[in-house]
């Protein structure tokens, strides 16, 4: 089968001779149809950032990316029930995989999902990455008239910010912080009130120029209830991590930090508003089973529109074209249209 195959940072390729995988018990294969690249996929292919749980292997070393897809179900294991071959699906892998012609999914709710009518492959290669964003707003839970800062404005933040306007919540303002114009249009047109690019003099005085200063014994800070942090660290970002510019940021009473952005190293930052503030810091890490169903459902109703924050779509054949453009300030979300197959599995 057509594979990528991941190399070295800056290094991947596609391979049309890997072993197509065949289904274990429990399992199904997934014909993919559409696979996107993920922000922890780009983390990988710059400097290595958590390889080890992003690919999977084939039995020929070919290490494959991808773990947001859509495809039809080509073949199942033993012991999986309420699937036919055909079966338009969702599959989320815990280690890759998604960038080939077949790959391997468990039956499971956090797995492997089936996509309503009216859900084109491309939509719904894009359903984990809004099911994220689910988990997020509902951790965070923002109570109305509170203003919300999002950092980072890829497909996560923007999800985060679909979200929170689908569900109709009555915020006060809903800041989108990110370095490229691109995402931060892109922010404004799904429902940001106000863009900011990091790169535009002191994040913190822009901030606050549009929320307000708070200023008491505790510090210095904006009317920022809540905090999204979908950017994480990235090394060769200039600046302090986006956690200190939060800390800073986020109201000294019932301040609530949500951190979702992966870490490419550690990092030293300013903790003391932590102690002053007293904020709630929370992780966020994947989501819960029913948000995989929630986000079919609002990309079927039209709620979001998940097709316009696609940039970029590219053929498996030139995936290093792929993973190199979503690395420029242009791209929001890149796409691998590979193509929707029933047959079974070929070697």
């Amino acid at each position: 089968m057509r594979s990528a195959n991941f190399i070295d940072p800056g290094q991947i390729e596609m391979r049309d001779d890997a072993s197509a995988p065949t289904p274990a018990a429990g399992e199904v294969i997934v014909a993919v149809q559409s696979c996107g690249i993920c922000g922890s996929d780009l983390h990988m292919y710059r400097n290595n950032s958590s390889r080890d749980v992003l690919v999977r292997a084939t039995p020929e070393g070919y290490e494959i990316p991808g773990h947001e897809f859509a495809g039809c179900i080509s073949a199942i294991g033993d012991g999986v029930s309420g699937w036919a071959v055909g079966d338009r699906v969702v599959g989320v892998t815990g280690q890759g995989g998604g960038m080939a012609d077949f790959v391997a999914v468990p039956d499971n709710p956090f797995q492997l999902v089936a996509m309503p009518d009216g859900v084109s492959f491309q939509e719904a290669a894009t359903t984990e990455p809004l099911a994220d964003g689910l988990q997020m707003v509902r951790k965070a839970a923002a109570e109305p008239g509170e203003n919300v800062l999002v950092f980072g404005v890829g497909i996560i933040g923007l999800g985060v910010i679909q979200a929170y306007r689908a569900a109709g919540a009555e915020l006060g303002a809903l800041i989108a912080v990110d370095v490229h114009d691109a995402r931060l249009e892109k922010a404004l047109a799904v429902g940001a009130t106000h863009a900011v690019n990091a790169r535009d003099g002191d994040l913190v005085a822009q901030i606050q120029a549009i929320t307000g200063v708070e200023n008491d014994w505790r510090g210095t800070s904006a009317n920022i209830q809540v905090v999204i942090d979908c950017a994480g660290y990235i090394k060769h970002m200039p600046g302090p991590p986006p956690l200190e510019t939060a800390l800073q940021l986020v109201a000294c009473e019932n301040g609530r930090i949500v951190c979702f952005g992966a870490y490419e190293d550690k990092m030293l930052i300013d903790m003391m508003p932590l102690i002053r503030k007293q904020p709630v810091i929370m992780g966020s890490n994947g989501y819960a089973a029913e948000d995989l169903t929630h986000a079919l459902q609002l990309m079927r109703d039209g709620s979001v529109d998940r097709l316009g924050l696609i940039s970029h779509s590219f053929p498996l054949e030139q995936i290093d074209a792929a993973f190199a453009t979503q690395a420029t300030p242009q791209a929001v979300k890149v796409m691998i249209d590979i193509r929707c197959a029933v047959d079974r599995p070929r070697r």
